[in-house]
């Protein structure tokens, strides 16, 4: 079942006029932040196509943030301008608008949405998400998310959110696709306060428009876990439970397949912050959409540090690692990424940045055991400019 565009803007519409209707009279507060992000690197590997060149890369975009007492809405938009010394096929340009809100109906109730469109280009999106390397092709995605919180007592906190959205290709050779679900969410706050308990539990449907059939994949969720904060350097949290996915493929001219798998699944994440530095970590293994036709089971782990010499020098480091497999419906994919990436950033003023780079990347197809890797240094300068109004 496909989901036109037009119903995405309903949704979207309807959602804008549920917090600004009705909202305080009383005059509002407003930011608006337009900024700039200039960047040259060398990248001895472009796209892991084996050839190195010169990436100029230029980004203007704009920031808005608007609220009253009871309600807020935040939105705007970028652009992504990406151009080669040489490998002038390699140009390209990436557009995203966003909104989303948050509005008090009562003092424990709360809805909130967040919304987006992008006109890109898969490669930098499906490599940030999954660490896969991919084909550069471009596509329209609409992303639409209503949800909503209620604190039913002091120590419980209940929370819904129902994500929708699709993919369209400009193109015939990757799937259009759209997905569809359901978040609910429980959180007990035991009596020391340091500790709350937490239950997830998720629905989601997965529907792939293939050129020679259709994939359609259900997927089940349920994870519990703990949160501890004992003070405000740390803050931890822990989630793990089962996953079920239940896929049936379609083909105009092959006879249909079934697939159903049981997966265990975590979230993780951390960080422990001092006066000069901060230490992050983050890791989680779920069913995630692909280009493939079908979905793929991602596993990722990240850490990084931030530490700053002075309140304008500062060095910032990460390190991450990416497993991610499909079931061999459509597409038998197995393909394994790290990196490691450290910067320099020295902020000239209050709003204007500039920043040294350097990445290390290795992917490596697991069924073929082909690697590849990749060197990239950068240069760049940011500079914002916030207007109160």
């Amino acid at each position: 079942m496909q989901i036109s565009t037009l119903r995405l803007l309903s949704v979207f519409s309807a959602l804008v006029f549920l917090f600004v209707t009705g909202a305080s009279a009383f005059a509002g507060k407003g930011e608006i932040t337009p900024s700039i992000m200039v960047q040259s690197a060398y990248d001895d590997n472009v796209q892991y196509k084996g050839k190195s060149d010169w990436e100029f890369r230029s980004t203007p975009a704009v920031k808005l943030e608007y609220g009253q007492e009871n309600w807020t809405l935040s939105g705007g938009g970028s652009a992504d301008f990406f151009k080669y010394a040489e490998l002038t096929d390699s140009d390209r340009e990436n557009y995203k608008l966003w909104l989303g809100g948050e509005r008090y109906l009562t003092e424990r109730f709360l809805l909130n949405f967040e919304s987006s469109f992008s006109y890109d280009h898969t490669f930098v999106d499906e490599y940030t998400e999954s660490g896969s390397v991919t084909e550069q092709a471009l596509r329209r995605k609409y992303m639409v998310m209503p949800g909503a919180m209620w604190n039913a007592t002091e120590k419980d906190q209940l929370s819904l959110g129902l994500p929708l959205s699709t993919i369209r290709y400009a193109g015939k050779d990757n799937p259009d696709s759209t997905t569809r679900g359901g978040v609910v969410g429980w959180t007990h706050a035991l009596n020391n306060e340091l500790v709350s308990l937490i239950w997830q539990g998720s629905y989601t449907n997965y529907h792939y428009s293939r050129l020679d059939g259709d994939t359609n994949e259900d997927v089940y969720m349920v994870m519990g876990g703990l949160s501890y904060k004992p003070s405000e350097l740390i803050d931890l949290k822990g989630l793990v439970g089962l996953g079920y996915a239940d896929s049936k493929v379609s083909f105009d001219t092959l006879p249909d397949m079934t697939n159903e798998e049981t997966f265990f699944s975590f979230d993780l994440s951390g960080t422990y912050s001092r006066e000069r530095w901060k230490f992050t970590l983050g890791a989680d293994r779920k069913v995630s959409p692909s280009i493939y036709g079908e979905s793929s089971l991602r596993t990722r782990g990240r850490v990084s540090g931030d530490y700053a010499f002075t309140e304008r020098f500062s060095l910032y480091c990460e390190t991450a690692y990416y497993e991610t497999e499909t079931n061999g419906l459509i597409s038998s994919d197995r393909d394994r990424t790290y990196y490691v990436r450290p910067w320099l950033k020295y902020r000239l003023s209050e709003d204007m940045t500039i920043r040294l780079e350097y990445k290390f990347t290795n992917t490596k197809d697991l069924r073929t055991q082909k690697e590849q890797q990749q060197n990239r240094m950068a240069l760049r300068f940011e500079y914002a400019f916030p207007t109160d109004f």
